[in-house]
């Protein structure tokens, strides 16, 4: 059996027990939002922030380069031998050239 001094002690400590979980609970809850708004906030400061361009987009525009200068010399070397076939056909020789 329970003495009334112990029953009396317990249901004073009651009230304390409960606030002391409830506040355990908030603080893990707390925490909890701390870490969520921290890392959002981490997410929105990287995508305001620049980034260097890849290695992959490197690629791309340097590929993009070189298709230039190959269509550069294609449309070079047809000019030249459009060039040279009208000058054939005129039936003159250019000996300076």
């Amino acid at each position: 059996m329970v003495r009334p001094i112990d029953l009396q002690d317990n249901l004073a400590k009651t009230q304390a027990a409960e606030r002391m979980n409830q506040i355990q609970k908030s603080h893990g809850e707390m925490g909890q939002r701390q870490v969520a708004d921290a890392l959002k906030e981490q997410a929105a400061a990287e995508m305001e922030r620049t980034r260097e361009t890849q290695e992959t987009d490197m690629v791309i525009i340097r590929g993009d380069k070189e298709k230039e200068k190959k269509e550069k010399k294609r449309d070079k070397k047809k000019n030249d031998e459009t060039a040279e076939n009208d000058k054939e056909q005129s039936g003159h020789l250019d000996l300076t050239g």
